[in-house]
């Protein structure tokens, strides 16, 4: 008798543990999966990593970590609204980065490099939110080097498109500077003895980005170039390009 209620109590115990994983883990879970950190990692990893992270709820208008913090973990929002911003020191003026919707996930930057957030976040509204200690997840990261891989792959991506995002806007601010530097040198209708090294180091551009914005104005129909003899074939479209700068 006595080992039939062990029995039965060992049973219900089970059966609460399992009950209770799924209430907490399996939802937490399911976010991890949409988190670009974590999202290609397995069933095992994802359960571990939800057993050292941490659900927490915050109201309306609290702050949950400041400018120049130190970062010990990062967060991902489950429900609610929140913002990322920073005060104008002059002015002390307000300046919203971002407004955080659920499934984000925000801090990582600082947190994975040991840095001090550069951001204050407060809640917009009742919030509950996901942190993940930063040590605890290095010493997951050792018996589980998925982690460092899956996340080495998301920050390699995040750096691809911030270089092609630096291309893009330095082409962009390339294309008006040579133009206004064409337009500066011409003698009739062309510029002679054009040198894509010179003109980058008076610009204070690379030569590289020269070239792109001399293709640009090319593509444009603003300018033909024949080795370093540069033909203005509109005008006016050169001045328009060239604005105020």
């Amino acid at each position: 008798m006595f080992r039939v209620r062990v029995f039965k109590f060992t049973l219900a115990g089970f059966l609460l543990s399992i009950t209770l994983f799924s209430f907490f883990f399996m939802p937490l879970i399911e976010l991890l999966k949409k988190i670009s950190l974590f999202k290609n990692l397995d069933e095992e990893i994802l359960e571990k990593i939800s057993q050292i992270a941490v659900l927490m709820e915050i109201p309306k208008g609290r702050l949950i970590f400041t400018k120049n913090s130190k970062a010990t973990g990062f967060y991902i929002l489950k429900e609610g609204k929140l913002k990322l911003f920073t005060i104008e020191p002059l002015s002390g003026k307000e300046q919203i980065i971002k407004i955080v919707e659920p499934g984000t996930l925000f801090g990582e930057a600082a947190s994975l490099s040991g840095e001090y957030f550069p951001v204050n976040v407060e809640a917009l509204e009742n919030s509950k939110i996901v942190y993940i200690d930063r040590q605890k997840l290095l010493e997951l990261a050792k018996k589980y080097p998925e982690i460092c891989l899956s996340i080495a792959n998301v920050l390699a991506r995040r750096l691809y498109h911030l270089v092609n995002l630096v291309e893009i806007l330095t082409i962009a601010n390339a294309t008006p500077r040579v133009a206004k530097y064409i337009l500066a040198s011409l003698k009739g209708e062309s510029v002679e003895n054009f040198q894509t090294t010179l003109v980058a180091y008076q610009l204070g551009l690379t030569p590289e980005a020269v070239s792109r914005a001399l293709a640009n104005l090319k593509a444009l129909g603003v300018i033909e170039k024949e080795r370093r003899r540069i033909r203005v074939l509109n005008i006016e479209k050169l001045k328009k390009l060239a604005g105020d700068i």
